[in-house]
């Protein structure tokens, strides 16, 4: 009996020991997303029998949740697989850093590695900028990724002050294309981007959120000339100022503004500089006659004007010197009036006519005695004497010559020009008489004379180059100046622009940048085209009044092409690259030649919109819709929207007239040129322009 009850303690004291070795032989990946399922592999060795309730939790920072539960009875090595998916129903908050526990009862079995569960979505703009124009169209890409390292296919929102704009996120990449409001407010402005995804029930379960910030630039869209009074009198001041307006009509000060008063006719009869926001003056002269004037105004690339009056204004000045009245026409008038003159007890009527600026004396006179004599506000007492109360008009004498003296003095003019003339004409007689070979070589002199003037002047032409250390200024065969207001050919012109985008590295001109930038002069005004140039930008113009040809869109476009292939070809070469943009516009330009200068104005908004699009262009043209229309010819080219205007990428064009045969001679010669020595280029360079110059009908020419 007492051996019985012993073995059966004994059983009970062996089953409660049994126990198994427990491992994870698949561990649960480092990180975890909502909505990812979490799969782990748990081995069970006994030793030699093992029957429990075995549980596995997810245990995490916030909290543990239990995902497995399983009776185990088994005798063997057993393996079982664990798979819980991520989701709030299943996990509940548990996230954060967590790890996955085996437990019997209250006994910790085995625990698994450290893994992460994770609802966040990072996200990043892949070419955001930093700076933008209103009106300006903006594609944002993005990429999205979700912590456990796979791409996100979700959607997006962007909120752009106040706008919302909605997407998709495909295998982990976003586009976001807004156009900013034409009147989008200068400053910084924020753009929220929010990346998610959403379970089957169109729950958000992961998310991801950033911040950007793009400053909108101040647009100049409008320039106004304000003037504190719409009428001056002579010799009195105007004050104004120029107000330049941004997309919201804010002002944009410190910007330079050219001022130019001008009369009636058009003509500027004072320049004045200044900024805007700033007072500026003018004063108008003491004997302006009444007249219209215009105040026109440039800054930022914008013109207006605005008009005032100096009206009649009749004035006279009077003084009593002595015993003797001056009155002086002080107006800007014919003045012609009676003043009233008080004598004593008499009151004395003055009629006069003075022109503007004239003056006129009376005399003043009463019999012997002393007088209080008032004139307007003068009061003076005067010693008069004489026979009667008077005044009486002095006269300033007769200094016109009579007719008899003029013609005195023509026919002694006249007779001394004829005794003149003969003295020179009996020395050349007896020069040509003497010494008839040395007439025909003073002719040859003189010729030769003009041909070293027009050869010095197509040498000074040929060897054109930039000044060290500026590649804004460019020296040429004419140089070309923008005028503010000038009077002379209104025309149709084809321009073009090309933007440097890498000034400020390149302006020394070093690593042959100076040397390509005068072949693309070369190649311009070979096609009678002229060049300006104005801090990183170079204009070619083709006028027709130097063209000789109102077609001259076809020029402009291969000489845009050669200047493309001059710089590609260039940014090959040599280390020191040139970033560029190229355009082409069309409109109407004032053009005027004066003391062998160019001096043009362009109309409109023809410059403007020719740096907007170069300035978009990367290392291509863009033509504008008007270029595009005047050129009349098979263009090939993606439509472009640059800001407010429709315009084109340049890729092909049918060129009728071909102008690419004289461009391609004329820089295989310049090329061939430059490769010279420079002792073999000083002895040739003398004989082509000689030949050139033979060839030449002098008398035509002058």
């Amino acid at each position: 009996m007492n051996k019985t009850f012993g073995a059966f303690v004994l059983g009970l004291f062996l089953v409660s020991f049994v126990s198994a070795t427990v491992t994870f032989s698949v561990q649960p990946k480092p990180v975890y997303n909502f909505g990812d399922k979490i799969n782990a592999t748990i081995d069970f060795v006994p030793t030699p029998n093992f029957e429990e309730v075995v549980s596995v939790y997810l245990k995490c920072n916030l909290g543990d949740s239990e995902i497995y539960r399983e009776f185990l009875s088994i005798s063997e090595e057993t393996q079982k697989n664990v798979v819980a998916p991520v989701t709030d129903s299943l996990v509940g908050i548990s996230s954060g850093n967590c790890f996955l526990g085996v437990y019997s009862g209250n006994d910790s079995l085995a625990i698994s590695k450290t893994f992460y569960i994770s609802n966040k979505i990072n996200l990043d703009l892949t070419n955001f900028g930093t700076s933008f124009d209103p009106g300006q169209k903006i594609n944002l890409s993005g990429t999205a990724m979700k912590e456990n390292g796979q791409n996100l296919d979700g959607s997006y929102e962007a909120n752009i002050n106040g706008n919302s704009i909605l997407g998709d996120v495909k295998d982990g990449e976003f586009f976001v294309p807004f156009t900013l409001p034409s009147d989008f407010s200068a400053g910084a402005h924020s753009i929220n981007v929010s990346v998610y995804e959403k379970d089957s029930s169109g729950k958000v379960i992961n998310f991801g959120n950033k911040i950007y910030f793009l400053k909108i630039n101040q647009l100049p869209t409008n320039v106004e000339v304000i003037l504190d009074n719409d009428t001056v009198f002579p010799g009195n001041s105007i004050g104004g100022k120029v107000v330049l307006h941004d997309q919201n009509g804010k002002s944009i000060s410190n910007y330079d503004a050219y001022i130019a008063v001008k009369d009636s006719s058009g003509n500027i009869i004072q320049k004045i500089t200044s900024k805007t926001d700033e007072v500026f003056n003018y004063k108008v002269n003491n004997s302006q006659a009444p007249s219209s004037f215009t105040v026109s105004a440039y800054a930022g690339g914008l013109v207006n004007s605005a008009t005032f009056e100096v009206p009649e204004y009749k004035k006279i000045n009077y003084e009593i010197l002595n015993d003797t009245l001056v009155l002086t026409n002080s107006g800007n008038v014919f003045y012609n009036g009676t003043l009233n003159v008080t004598i004593g007890n008499s009151v004395v009527e003055v009629p006069f006519s003075l022109k503007v600026g004239e003056s006129q004396k009376y005399a003043i006179s009463a019999p012997d005695g002393s007088y209080n004599v008032l004139v307007g506000d003068v009061n003076r007492t005067l010693s008069l004497s004489g026979n009667a109360v008077g005044v009486q008009k002095i006269s300033s004498g007769n200094t016109e010559l009579s007719p008899l003296v003029w013609t005195v003095l023509i026919l002694l003019l006249l007779i001394g020009a004829y005794l003149a003339f003969r003295r020179e004409r009996k020395k050349r007689s007896i020069a040509r008489a003497s010494l008839p070979f040395n007439a025909v070589v003073g002719k040859k002199l003189l010729v030769g004379k003009i041909k070293k003037d027009i050869s010095e002047s197509m040498q000074e032409g040929n060897n054109s180059s930039l000044s060290s250390g500026d590649l804004g200024s460019l020296t040429s065969g004419r140089k070309a100046e923008l005028s503010l207001s000038i009077t002379g050919t209104k025309q149709n012109a084809s321009i073009g622009c090309l933007s440097i985008k890498n000034y400020p590295e390149i302006k020394s001109g070093e690593g042959n940048v100076r040397e390509t930038l005068l072949d693309i002069q070369k190649v311009v005004e070979g096609n009678k085209g002229f060049v300006y140039s104005s801090g990183n930008y170079l204009f070619f113009i083709f006028a027709p009044l130097f063209t000789k040809t109102f077609k001259n869109e076809g020029t402009a476009t291969s000489v845009a092409q050669k200047i493309k292939e001059i710089l590609n070809s260039h940014n090959k070469k040599f280390k020191k690259k040139i970033e560029y943009g190229i355009s082409l516009n069309y409109g109407g330009i004032i053009t005027k030649l004066e003391s062998g200068t160019i001096k043009f104005m362009s109309l409109g908004t023809l410059m403007t919109s020719a740096k907007k699009l170069s300035n978009t262009s990367e290392e291509g043209i863009f033509i504008s819709d008007k270029f595009k229309e005047v050129l009349g010819e098979k263009v090939k080219g993606e439509p472009v929207s640059v800001g407010n205007f429709k315009a084109y990428r340049l890729e092909s064009v049918v060129d009728k007239n071909n102008h690419s045969t004289f461009i391609k001679g004329f820089m295989a010669r310049q090329e061939k040129e430059r490769a010279k020595t420079s002792e073999k280029e000083k002895q040739e360079k003398s004989a082509p322009k000689e030949e050139l110059i033979e060839g030449l009908d002098l008398d035509e020419e002058i």
